[in-house]
């Protein structure tokens, strides 16, 4: 996840240099640019920072949360079977859990990479955003294929402790 959020960073900073004076900083929802921006370091290293702080939310508020599984609103899948575990073998199950945290960040970090694409192919004379469909793919089909697939692992890690 990390890889990623300082990726994104990293990629804006290497193409700072031919950054135009006009950025698009906002898409309508047919693709089509419709603010701009003069070129400035908020305006084209807005997207990758926002990501790497919501990558920092996210996982303090998970590590956080996964911390303490018993607390009163934290939602976690099979929380009673979970805490009725000792903690030795909670731990796994819960670092399942986090896979789940960690598997959401990435793929908003992916759609957020896209989008920055969005803005340099925009910035540099494209007529419309070209990764409007593959943003809203990645964002739906990613998030749900992460649900599932961590939901699962934790499930099946949940069933091999309460085994062992």
């Amino acid at each position: 996840m990390w890889v990623l959020a300082l990726g994104l960073l990293a990629w804006a900073a290497w193409l700072w240099p031919d950054v135009p004076a006009r950025v698009p900083v906002h898409f309508g929802p047919n693709g089509q640019p419709d603010a701009w921006a003069d070129r400035s370091v908020w305006s084209w290293f807005g997207v990758p920072l926002v990501g790497l702080a919501l990558a920092a939310l996210a996982e303090a508020q998970m590590r956080w949360s996964l911390a303490r599984p018993d607390a009163p609103g934290i939602n976690i899948p099979n929380k009673k079977a979970i805490l009725a575990l000792p903690p030795e073998k909670r731990a796994p199950v819960l670092a399942r859990v986090a896979d789940i945290v960690y598997g959401a960040i990435a793929v908003g970090l992916v759609a957020l990479t896209l989008v920055q694409l969005d803005v340099w192919a925009v910035a540099h004379g494209a007529d419309d955003a070209p990764s409007t469909v593959a943003i809203s793919v990645v964002a739906l089909a990613g998030s749900l294929a992460v649900l599932v697939v961590g939901l699962v692992r934790v499930n099946a890690e949940l069933k091999r402790q309460q085994a062992a």
